[in-house]
């Protein structure tokens, strides 16, 4: 998302983002208690081993009724059921409710899951009710949740420093690798945002000397579009020679786009951040905006679920393991979290692909 974003990211991002239903049916993961399920597997698809047969498997996210949410139930988790002939049981809050959440995942453990897939809206208030589950042989698999002790392990779409890299080499390649420009973060207290601000820094450093951070170096957006728009003014302001904004916030970019449109400096200043397709979408196909970073959730969903079938079956997991999913094929592993290079550049080319 430490998080991409808000985003959802992001989005922290980004900031972190499906019909609320409270019947016990299993049906499809339409809804919240439905099942997503499929007849027949993919030839690429992970299996169940033959003497335990197919794993019960939950998969609660931090919301429903969300547009990345729904994006990571349709594209993810319904799409992976259905290519690996297994079902998963989809239930999430109404709203970002860390008690309510707890609470499906209380009664979750309760039916007798095998596997528990989630993403916390509080991972101190999870820990609880994730340690009961390992204890009755609840294989549990989280993200956005490094720092989390009762789990199996984390799942990651990407490490602090390979985003802010990412981000970094997409600016540069805008900027003609020259000139100044400046970083911006939703919060200077922000610890993700600030990292990876601080890993593009380092990377502009090490690979593009003709580009030079201004002597203002970071400001905060609040995770605010309309505070990212103004700063964005006052720099340009401030500094004329301004080429490039650099933001962490998925409100940086939007900001900062609306800023530059309306200067008239379409081509001649730049900005990337993380940030929702939806909020760029007009900026990219108006060339306002070059590129924004992202990772997929849905991807990341079918790479937990993936990790956690292998290791219902009794496999292990190392750093280089492949997860079968794109972006997850050589992961790195550290303690209990699994890292992927799971950024993407969004651009007006794909920007269409994504509903959220």
């Amino acid at each position: 998302m430490k998080k991409l974003i808000a985003m959802a990211l992001v989005v922290v991002m980004v900031l972190g983002f499906a019909a609320c239903s409270t019947s016990n049916n299993q049906t499809s993961a339409a809804t919240t208690t439905e099942q997503a399920s499929a007849s027949v597997s993919a030839e690429t698809s992970v299996s169940a081993s033959a003497e335990k047969g197919n794993p019960v498997i939950a998969f609660v996210p931090k919301v429903i009724g969300q547009a990345w949410w729904d994006y990571v139930r349709d594209s993810g988790v319904t799409k992976w059921a259905e290519e690996n002939g297994m079902d998963v049981i989809y239930k999430g809050p109404t709203e970002v409710d860390a008690a309510a959440q707890v609470q499906i995942m209380t009664d979750l453990v309760a039916q007798g899951i095998d596997i528990l897939c989630f993403s916390p809206n509080d991972p101190d208030a999870c820990e609880n009710i994730c340690k009961e589950a390992m204890e009755k042989g609840i294989i549990v698999i989280s993200t956005e949740a490094r720092s989390m002790v009762n789990v199996n392990y984390d799942v990651e779409s990407f490490s602090d420093a390979g985003l802010g890299a990412f981000m970094m080499d997409q600016l540069a390649a805008q900027m003609g690798e020259e000139g100044e420009y400046i970083t911006m973060v939703g919060s200077m207290t922000m610890e993700s945002h600030n990292n990876w601000a601080d890993a593009a820094v380092a990377r502009q450093q090490e690979a593009y000397p003709n580009m030079t951070l201004v002597a203002d170096q970071r400001v905060s957006s609040d995770s605010d579009a309309e505070v990212a728009y103004q700063k964005t003014k006052e720099l340009i302001k401030k500094y004329p020679n301004l080429k490039g904004i650099l933001g962490t916030s998925s409100f940086d970019a939007p900001g900062a786009a609306r800023a530059i449109e309306e200067l008239g400096l379409t081509g001649k200043v730049f900005a990337i951040s993380v940030a929702l397709p939806s909020e760029v979408r007009d900026y990219l196909k108006d060339g306002v905006l070059q590129s924004v970073a992202l990772w997929d959730p849905a991807l990341a969903a079918k790479a937990m679920l993936n990790l956690a079938v292998m290791l219902y079956n009794g496999e292990t997991i190392a750093t280089g393991a492949d997860l079968g999913v794109d972006s997850y094929t050589n992961v790195t592993v550290e303690g209990t979290v699994v890292v992927g290079q799971g950024w993407m550049a969004i651009t007006k080319d794909n920007v269409d692909s994504f509903t959220f």
